[in-house]
């Protein structure tokens, strides 16, 4: 299957051990209820000019989406200053909605969203 991407992606990105989920319910930190396409940016698009640094961050990490395979671990987001006031989105993630790959710590996965991926279907989790 030849998937659009979002965005520009480096070479070799995604990385190859990368899969295609099949209904998976991901979690992830949106700015408000409803939902908005902008809540499923990457840190490139939302920061094209800065310098990502930090273990097993590169340039294919930061074009990819943080998600949370455990709401719980999404809620404790919540806690940290940048995402104060934030709203927790379910997503469900099929084959045609990009690739994921686990990485860091907790149930953090990265998602590299295809074009197909419709953020309308997402809901706001209710704490």
């Amino acid at each position: 299957m030849d998937i659009k991407w979002v965005e520009t992606l480096p070479d070799r990105c995604p990385p190859e051990d990368a899969y295609a989920p099949s209904g998976e319910h991901f979690y992830r930190i949106s700015q408000g209820n409803p939902v908005e396409d902008s809540d499923f940016f990457s840190q490139r698009k939302m920061a094209p000019e800065k310098v990502f640094a930090g273990d097993g961050i590169d340039e294919c990490i930061a074009r990819a989406i943080s998600v949370f395979s455990d709401v719980e671990d999404a809620k404790k987001k919540l806690k940290l200053p940048k995402f104060r006031g934030g709203c927790i989105a379910e997503i469900v993630l099929n084959v045609s909605d990009g690739v994921v790959k686990k990485t860091f710590k907790q149930s953090h996965y990265s998602w590299w969203r295809a074009q197909s991926f419709d953020y309308t279907n997402s809901k706001i989790v209710q704490l």
